[in-house]
């Protein structure tokens, strides 16, 4: 995927863009791209012009939400891997890719503005972008280039979401049934913005034709400040004779009313930042027959969480809940909701929580070329990376409880909830109800001497809850790549070796001597991944491929935490309880096996199928098992490798454009893509075979394309089937899961060129105001809807030079 293939499109991030290729599966947070996977596996190697790159946390990916997609000049997605590929990647790899001054024939200046307005927030913000990039001819010093590229963008969004909590069995409600009953509601309005800003400087020096220099440094930021008012009201043990209905054919309530039910209003400001920092330098020189290329690279980020409110709480004279409608209607009778005398102060709620994550990795990389035989070139390499990675104070949890205080006590900090909820969705909702002020949130020491608080804020977490990792790698690879003399057939044999050692620092609880004692923990382990590939090339843009690799990806931080939590009972112990990390997990490893078809008609037509097949192993559950520590047996729970999952299915392709039809005709074409996929894992050690999570069976993408002259236009259609969202253990009913419904999401755009220097465009993106909803199991049991804003932008694009 191209630049200008992502321009045509309102893709704002990375993710966004990355939702078009076919195999490429995404989830949505706050109206945009969230997470990505490739055939299903979200394990997939991220790199930065072929560099590893990564969001600090307890994972080991890029969160692709941090880049904008205007700095860049191609996406390139691998779903089949080669030795000289870095490891890491059950899924596959994503290679963002810059620009570089040499990319450009010459001078070159282009500046872009955009407004983005979103109708549910009602907001519209800025966007630009600027690149400039100059070539000079240094005479004997050859040839020199520099570049720079900005973006920074803000986008207002709003998220409404109602859950209906989680479905409970009752047996106080009907004479000898049990009745399956959901917990309550807890209705969301979250208003925020996001800013995401990014910077490029790249250095080219070409002394001679076959020597080169670069050097590059990238930024990038996501800021997303939120402020959130939430109303809960729970399920009493009582409800009102007469009003308790079932959906037919069920023990499932459709509708009933609660008397005397618990009610809570929780109003918060939550803030998260994203900052990621890369520098690299390198070469590459290329001899008679010999090619040379060298890089070395430091990666710094920082993650952090920010989240601050007060908590409300109250009784409800009477609650009904009526599951029947698309959005599940609620309504409060007998208690005036905007009465700040219905409620009292509960609690501040307050959390922090920092990652921090570094990595500098240096590779050399040789391919010597040959001139007879079946052998056409071989390739080897090493690289050496170190990798640290910390939670550094761990999450600061510092919610203080207050008592005695009623809402009406501090009328400065409550008001009126200033939001509606899911306009245009016609259910009843809990619209107009008290919320706290938020004009402190953002300073908690004010907040709580505001309330009378005199509890102090903490400036770190437990121990038990902190990790330090420190990672070293070696891996070298040598690769063959040969061509068959008679026939259009060649192909790749490769072997990687990747040795990993990992020194991992963190706390355990001494229940015994009291308190926490540091623990230290070292593994190490070597991995030996082969990959072949074989492609074919017959008469008529027939084209046939195969490969097949070994594949692995490290585990997460949090989980290979060697903390120790130990709960010691006093009275029986054998009740005697633990939690921990497990730094000896093992990558989870893969082997794949991939099968293509593409016939060319024309340079823009063309079809394609693939076949793929995967073998997972290594996937972490949660198990328990007695230890001894200190003398006394404790039932530990602990993450362990013990989840196989087999993966299959196929890709169906096709693009054309249309140049035989008449004009104006003649500028239409489509893309359309479908991906099927088939997991099957077994979630808990003797449970039920499932589905992987986030994974739909079914996807497709349609792309309708217009480019005639002047004017280009596209409309995107993303749809993807039900997918497993969560497993949830409930008392009563066991492991229950949680689905999330099929649903389609539209964008489209519309570009106007004046000139050649002047481009003007018109976007909208959930042109559908698509409803996601999500349901444990059944639609008679629903969980949560979600509601984003449609939105429209406006862009100016100039090319000065």
């Amino acid at each position: 995927m191209v630049a200008d293939d992502i321009a045509r499109l309102p893709d704002l991030s990375v993710v966004d863009a990355l939702q078009r290729v076919t195999g490429v599966q995404i989830t949505r947070d706050r109206g945009e791209g969230g997470t990505v996977s490739i055939r299903g596996l979200s394990q997939v190697v991220t790199l930065l012009n072929g560099r590893e790159v990564f969001t600090a946390g307890p994972g080991r990916a890029l969160d692709f939400a941090d880049i904008p997609s205007e700095m860049l000049s191609a996406i390139h997605v691998f779903k089949t891997s080669t030795a000289g590929q870095l490891e890491g990647g059950i899924g596959g790899t994503i290679d963002l890719r810059t620009r570089r001054p040499f990319d450009f024939a010459g001078r070159t200046l282009v500046t872009s503005a955009r407004m983005v307005h979103g109708d549910l927030v009602g907001t519209a913000k800025p966007q630009v972008s600027v690149l400039a990039s100059q070539r000079w001819n240094l005479e004997s010093a050859g040839e020199f280039g520099a570049l720079l590229s900005l973006a920074h963008q803000r986008r207002a969004f709003r998220e409404d979401q109602k859950s209906s909590g989680t479905p409970v069995p009752r047996t106080n409600l009907v004479a000898g049934q049990t009745i399956v009953a959901p917990s309550g509601t807890s209705e969301t309005r979250s208003i925020g913005e996001r800013r995401r800003s990014a910077a490029d400087l790249v250095l080219q020096w070409r002394p001679t034709p076959a020597l080169e220099w670069h050097a590059e440094a990238s930024y990038a930021q996501l800021h997303t400040r939120q402020d959130s008012h939430q109303i809960n009201v729970g399920a009493s043990g009582t409800a009102e004779p007469g009003s308790l209905e079932l959906f037919p054919g069920t023990n499932d309530v459709s509708r009933v009313t609660w008397t005397n039910a618990p009610m809570s209003v929780l109003s918060f400001a939550r803030d998260t930042v994203d900052r990621t920092r890369q520098f690299a330098v390198g070469g590459d020189w290329q001899g008679d027959a010999l090619r040379v290329t060298g890089d070395v690279s430091h990666t710094r980020s920082f993650n952090d969480l920010f989240f601050s409110g007060p908590l409300f709480g109250g009784t409800a004279a009477a609650f009904t809940h009526d599951l029947t409608t698309r959005v599940p209607g609620t309504s409060v009778s007998g208690t005036n909701l905007n009465d700040p005398a219905n409620f009292s102060f509960a609690s501040h709620a307050f959390r922090k929580r920092p990652f921090d994550g570094a990595l500098t990795a240096w590779r050399l990389d040789l391919e010597h070329e040959a001139t007879a035989g079946v052998l056409k070139s071989v390739s080897a390499g090493v690289r050496v990376a170190r990798r640290r990675a910390s939670n550094r104070t761990g999450l600061i949890f510092g919610d203080a409880t207050i008592t005695g205080l009623s809402a009406a006590d501090r009328p400065t900090l409550v008001m009126p909830n200033p939001y509606g909820f899911m306009p245009g969705e016609g259910s009843q909702s809990l619209s107009e109800f008290m919320v706290g002020n938020l004009d402190l949130a953002r300073d908690p020491g004010a907040l709580r001497e505001a309330i009378g608080l005199a509890t102090p804020l903490p400036d770190a977490g437990g121990p038990l809850g902190t990790w330090n990792f420190d990672e070293r790698t070696q891996a070298t690879y040598l690769t063959a790549r040969l061509k068959a003399p008679t026939l259009p057939l060649e192909g790749e044999m490769g072997l990687r070796v990747v040795r990993t050692q990992e020194s991992s620092s963190g706390f355990q609880s001494m229940p015994g001597a009291g308190g926490v004692a540091p623990i230290d923990v070292d593994s190490r382990y070597t991995d030996w991944l082969p990959s072949m590939s074989l492609r074919y090339a017959g008469q008529g843009g027939l084209v046939l491929r195969a490969a097949a690799s070994k594949t692995i990806t490290r585990q997460n931080f949090d989980q290979m935490s060697p903390s120790l939590s130990l709960l010691r009972n006093p009275v029986n112990p054998e009740l005697n309880q633990g939690l921990a990390g497990n730094p000896e997990l093992k990558p989870v490893r893969a082997t794949n096996l991939d099968f293509a078809v593409e016939r060319y008609f024309s340079p823009t037509t063309a079809v394609h199928g693939t076949l793929f097949w995967k073998k997972v192993d290594g996937f972490v559950a949660n198990e328990s098992s007695d230890e001894v520590h200190d003398g006394e047996t404790y039932r530990v729970t602990r993450p362990r490798n013990s989840l196989p999952a087999d993966i299959k299915g196929f890709e169906l392709g096709y693009q054309q454009f249309y140049d035989a039809l008449p004009e104006p005709l003649r500028g239409l074409g489509l893309q359309a893509n479908y991906t099927h996929v088939d997991s099957r894992t077994s979630l808990a050690p003797g449970g039920a075979s499932m589905p992987l999570q986030n994974l739909s069976r079914h996807s497709v993408n349609l792309i309708g394309m217009y480019d005639m002259g002047r004017i280009s236009a596209r409309v995107a259609y993303n749809w993807r089937s039900k997918f497993l969202s969560g497993l949830t253990n409930i008392v009563g009913l066991g492991q229950v899961p949680s689905y999330t419904a099929a649903y389609a999401w539209v964008d489209a755009s519309l570009r106007y060129r004046y000139n050649e220097q002047v481009t003007l465009t018109l976007e909208g993106t959930n042109l559908l105001r698509t409803m996601r909803r999500s349901y444990y199991g059944a639609d008679t049991r629903p969980q949560s809807v979600w509601l984003n804003d449609r939105q429209i932008i406006g862009a100016l694009t100039v090319r000065f030079w």
